[in-house]
């Protein structure tokens, strides 16, 4: 039994050991379990605003049962849909973000150990280097010779549009850059680059010229081997998930339509944040994609009505996705107003402008409080933008017959 449940007390009425939660308090459970509780999966690729996997583990126990449909339409890295489908639900992501949609179904159809291997050692047979003269000199600036000449013919060899591909491709945007320190085991592919991010590119060559650096000569087949290993993909498929690439302000795909989900959980973009384009440029080169254009399709305003206005239709089109007796659960930041010493409660807003006249039910709001020194957008100092460190969760649901009670929550164990 965790802590939470041998106090009583702190939540409401037990029930055979289930609980009415107290939603005061429901951060704990999550933050009860390891630091780097998850399956490895969850670390394929690092990604902007990505929240840990505890979060919706916790709200897929508490609101679903194995087999239910699990939702996210801003599914960045794939967490929500990945965790739906290590609990025996049925993972589905969407992303207007090519390299957020390629993440998240690499995850949630990924292959089997030996697929990937065997395709792994069918790649390094075949491999021939290729001509890079036309490789843009802000990536050349990255990599070592020999590692360009593998990215280079991985790029035009993988086929993204099959499981194994896309898989392999999800493994190598991993390991695009990293931290490097000559006489230490290479972690990555490139020159020693500060963050898990893509800093810009004359930003990056500034550091090389200051700090004098020189790119790891490694093989790359190598290290997608060692990463391999070490994602610990199961033996079996298992549940698998379906992901697609969708603007969540257009009509919902049909695959959500015919079959809607018992929880859609997902944290919208935040306002005017972050640039997912800008900051993956090496790992859009990988992929084939320019990071303006991906910036050009993805929502990113300061402005809060139209910030309002882009979230009443996203939950507009969202509302036929969500079951009758389902949950609409929206992770949305506080962020502090340009030119104001405070902070404004989006995630209020949200629900009065947006959600509340579309005839939503409001069944609660969490509150979670992250240390600022968890958050991504910490590297930037007092220069990090409008996020702030807490973050709400709206709970939502149609309850268009009668008020329904939300269920109990069944004990939570967790495990390294």
């Amino acid at each position: 039994m965790s802590q939470l449940d041998e106090r009583p007390e702190e939540n409401s009425k037990i029930n055979k050991g289930r609980i009415t939660p107290n939603l005061n308090i429901l951060s704990k459970y999550w933050k009860q379990a390891p630091r780097r509780w998850g399956h490895p999966l969850h670390s394929l690729c690092s990604y902007f605003a990505m929240f840990p996997p505890q979060i919706p583990h916790v709200f897929i126990h508490w609101l679903t049962k194995p087999g239910d449909i699990i939702y996210d339409p801003f599914s960045g890295r794939g967490t929500t849909p990945l965790e739906a489908c290590r609990m025996n639900r049925i993972g589905l992501g969407s992303d207007a973000n090519p390299l957020a949609y390629l993440l998240t179904a690499a995850k949630i159809n990924a292959p089997t150990p030996k697929e990937a291997h065997s395709r792994l050692a069918e790649l390094r047979a075949k491999y021939m280097p290729l001509d890079t003269s036309s490789t843009p000199d802000n990536i050349r600036m990255l990599y070592s010779n020999n590692v360009l000449n593998q990215l280079t013919w991985l790029r035009e060899e993988l086929n993204l549009n099959h499981r194994d591909d896309r898989f392999i491709m999800a493994l190598l945007l991993g390991i695009m850059h990293a931290n490097y320190k000559l006489g230490h085991p290479a972690r990555g592919l490139s020159i020693s680059m500060p963050n898990t991010f893509s800093m810009s590119p004359s930003y990056i060559q500034r550091y090389i010229n200051e700090n004098n650096l020189i790119p790891p000569d490694i093989d790359v087949f190598d290290l997608l081997e060692t990463k391999l290993n070490r994602i610990q993909l199961p033996e079996t498929s298992g549940v698998r998930g379906v992901a697609w690439l969708q603007d969540a302000q257009k009509p919902i795909s049909s695959l959500i339509i015919n079959r809607p989900a018992k929880l859609v959980f997902t944290s919208p973009p935040y306002l005017n944040v972050i640039k997912y384009g800008k900051y993956n440029w090496i790992r859009l080169w990988m992929i084939k994609q320019n990071p303006k254009t991906v910036d050009q399709t993805l929502m990113a305003t300061g402005s809060l009505s139209k910030y309002l206005k882009f979230m009443k239709s996203v939950i507009s089109e969202l509302t036929p996705a969500v079951r009758e007796d389902g949950y609409l659960c929206l992770m949305i930041g506080d962020v502090r107003e340009l030119g104001a010493n405070r902070t404004m409660n989006l995630a209020k807003s949200v629900w009065e402008e947006a959600a509340c006249t579309l005839g939503w039910k409001l069944k609660g709001i969490v509150t979670d409080r992250l240390p600022t020194q968890h958050k991504v957008s910490r590297i930037w100092g007092k220069k990090r933008g409008n996020a702030t460190k807490t973050d709400r969760i709206l709970i939502l649901s149609h309850d268009t017959k009668h008020s329904i009670p939300l269920p109990l929550l069944n004990p939570i164990h967790w495990q390294s």
